[in-house]
């Protein structure tokens, strides 16, 4: 008597391709946006500045159980690079506007100069207003120079802007860096008229705010 195999059936599970999107990082120059990337894609915190020209990288993350692709790109902020940098906002979904707390001038020139230049160049764009260098605020050496921005600035600008989200980070000592490309990750899935819960982080360096 001849014996049949047993045919084995195999199941095989459909990968889900993960959510691809685009994030542009912007802000005046050497108000810190190299090294919040370095720091996230990379691990380090860069000892000297190189003005950056243009820079892309592609960094998956988990947000509410979906895997989000972010192709992050980094961009120049001096003024000799405008024309150049404009070609960086097709088909963006969110934009990360920097300031540092040590520049005023980086500060105000979010609404004066480059709330403008992203309304013409991606309107459709969701805007997320980051602090930068927040250490500075508890550094005895550097409060003797300067005297830092305040949080509640920041968030008076990200409110006058429409800037759905608000955030402070050290890039210097790794503190709210994450979180930064978690929330551009999240912005980037939400809808148009998504109604978003308040939410403060005591730690001055990493303090977050979600603008309703």
């Amino acid at each position: 008597m001849i014996k049949k195999k047993k045919k084995k059936m195999v199941f095989c599970r459909k990968l889900k391709k993960p959510i691809q999107r685009k994030v542009v990082v912007v802000g005046d120059g050497a108000c810190g946006k190299t090294s919040l990337l370095n720091v996230f894609n990379r691990g380090y915190f860069p000892q000297v500045y190189e003005p950056t020209v243009f820079e892309n990288y592609v960094q998956e993350v988990v947000v509410d159980g979906k895997t989000i692709e972010l192709s992050i790109w980094d961009t120049a902020g001096q003024e000799e690079f405008d024309r150049l940098r404009s070609l960086s906002y097709n088909d963006t979904h969110v934009i990360i506007v920097c300031y540092s707390i040590d520049n005023r001038d980086s500060l105000e020139n979010i609404p004066n100069k480059w709330i403008e230049e992203l309304q013409e160049g991606c309107p459709q764009a969701k805007t997320i207003l980051v602090a930068l260098k927040c250490d500075l605020r508890d550094d005895e050496v550097a409060l003797k120079k300067i005297k830092p921005i305040l949080y509640e600035e920041g968030l008076e600008v990200a409110k006058n802007i429409n800037a759905i989200r608000y955030l402070e980070c050290s890039a210097k000592h790794n503190r709210g860096v994450r979180e930064c490309f978690e929330q551009a990750a999240k912005v980037s899935t939400l809808g148009k008229y998504n109604i978003i819960i308040v939410n403060l982080d005591n730690d001055s360096e990493s303090q977050s705010c979600i603008i309703l």
